[in-house]
């Protein structure tokens, strides 16, 4: 077995990612477990003296202590390396010194290990108390042994834990943590009445309330600094060709009343379609799709009705359609106005433009990664005012290479485009921010005739931090909006990509079984 100086030299090349195999052999074989405690221990195989037993929340090894972000990534290694230390076991019936130190007693009843699995958790915390307490008779066996199956993680097969009727489900759901989760499976399940899946809805959002008041070190989801009391919601509306011909779209749309939630929580997302359009979307004609989002801002604005809000528009547009003046949209108010003749999208709302080719599995599968990453830089600086070198500057398209542009693009948190790019050029432009995984664009639709168009750009990247950019723009809107002459505010396009607000669908399908 490993002794202390090794094993915390193994610790440190884990936590930066340069472990070798030969570093996972000797951890493993450091593994056992003693009275259910999973432990490290030194190398003269004392337990008294082991070196490393992981409990809560930390890892305490020899004088060092993990915590947070470092503690759970050495969790996560060990909880592989003790899968398959047991699957060893079970092939070989015998196995290494590892394998048969594992206490084969530990079962169900007992639940130390699966509590340190879940960091501990309690069986009478408020969740089980919530999902107790819940009315699941509606509600087939078959789909709540499905949601249970899906939301437990990968590796719960090892303590054959045989449950019988729902009450037993419910609460070994609730050792691993996993009651937000398991809720989630059944709102999605569509096999679940309506009603019943709607009194899931309010389900999920108790116990994600709880899950994040419960949390004291998440940092909130909320980054546009609203007042405090106001709910950041968001309207989300995809649009994807349904044919090669451009006659026919297909259009899907959520609400999120408050983006606070948990971010993987899919409770948290309300259809705005009419429930046998859910499955496929809402088909329509181009010169329709404008009046279709007016109905599912209508639809929204109702569900806000007695709400303190700011309502956020996000629309998910294939690249060659990502010019699309969507902010230039008039909409009619749910209640006739006598004292508004019109009123323009993008000067009551701020727009934020989204790219439909970053829902594409593929894309995820290949990028995801990497847009985590270029998202973490943009969460850094949200808080300050935007430096002009954050940005990679596009001033003119002539000699226009877009694989050039993707490899700038690597160390840039966003692209200001002070020329109207030509609309030959706009497929390779996005192509360029979709491979660079780059969250934020800005750019002018229009070439404005004697006006400094960098010298206006860079007035709204710095105006206020980089938080506000959104409100910043809509701000411009509502000036052009003011006035008659050529103004910036009614050619100004905002793109903002976060890759931890997608479409439900999308989500459900990052969430595999145990996550």
């Amino acid at each position: 077995m490993a002794d202390q100086d090794n094993l915390n030299d193994i610790i440190e090349r884990i936590l930066k990612g340069i472990q070798t195999e030969d570093d996972i052999e000797q951890l493993r074989r450091s593994l056992t477990i003693v009275e259910g405690v999973l432990q490290l221990v030194s190398q003269d195989g004392e337990f008294n003296t082991n070196i490393g037993q992981i409990t809560g929340g930390d890892i305490h090894i020899g004088d060092r202590t993990y915590q947070g972000a470092d503690a759970a990534t050495i969790q996560q290694i060990v909880r592989n390396v003790f899968q398959e230390t047991s699957r060893m076991h079970q092939n070989t019936q015998g196995g290494d010194a590892a394998a048969r130190d594992i206490d084969k007693r530990i079962t169900y009843e007992n639940c130390t290990f699966i509590q340190f699995l879940a960091k501990d958790s309690n069986l009478g915390n408020s969740s089980q108390n919530l999902l107790n307490e819940s009315d699941f008779s509606g509600i087939s066996q078959e789909s709540i042994q499905q949601a249970y199956q899906d939301s437990l993680p990968p590796d719960a097969s090892v303590w054959n834990l045989e449950v019988k009727d729902t009450t037993q489900r419910l609460q070994v759901i609730e050792e691993f943590r996993k009651s937000l989760e398991f809720v989630q499976r059944l709102i999605q399940d569509e096999r679940i009445p309506q009603e019943s899946r709607d009194k899931l809805s309010a389900l999920a959002e108790e116990l994600a309330a709880k899950k994040h008041s419960g949390d004291k070190t998440k940092p909130p989801t909320n980054f546009l600094s609203n007042p405090q009391g106001q709910l950041e919601s968001y309207l989300i509306a995809t649009i994807e060709r349904c044919d090669d011909d451009n006659e026919q779209f297909l259009m899907n749309a959520w609400l999120i009343i408050d983006d606070s939630l948990p971010v993987n929580s899919l409770s948290k997302f309300i259809s705005l379609l009419d429930q046998d359009e859910q499955q496929l979307g809402r088909i329509c004609k181009f010169n329709e799709i404008q009046q279709q989002l007016n109905n599912f801002l209508k639809t929204s604005l109702k569900h806000l009705i007695g709400k303190r809000y700011q309502l956020i528009i996000e629309v998910f547009l294939p690249r060659d359609l990502i010019d699309t003046e969507i902010d230039r949209w008039e909409i009619s108010e749910s209640i006739p106005n006598p004292m508004v003749e019109k009123t323009i999208l993008g000067t009551e709302y701020p727009i934020r433009l989204r790219s439909l080719e970053r829902l594409n599995c593929g894309y995820l599968a290949r990028y995801l990664s990497d847009w985590y990453k270029s998202w973490e830089k943009v969460k850094s600086v949200l808080h300050d005012k935007p430096s002009q070198e954050l940005f990679e500057h596009l001033q003119e398209m002539e000699n226009f290479n877009w694989k050039l542009l993707k490899i700038s693009l690597k160390e840039k948190i966003g692209i200001k485009i002070t020329c109207a790019p030509p609309r030959t050029k706009i497929k390779e432009l996005f192509e360029a921010i979709l491979k660079a995984t780059t969250p934020i664009a800005i750019w002018t639709r229009c070439d404005i005739p004697n006006l400094d168009q960098v010298t206006a750009i860079d007035e709204v990247l710095s105006f206020k931090p980089l938080c506000h950019l959104c409100e910043s723009v809509r701000q411009k809107r509502e000036q052009a909006d003011a006035q008659t002459e050529e103004h910036l505010g009614f050619h100004l396009a905002l793109l903002w990509e976060d890759p931890y607000r997608l479409t439900p669908n999308v989500m459900l399908q990052l969430t595999t079984p145990g996550q």
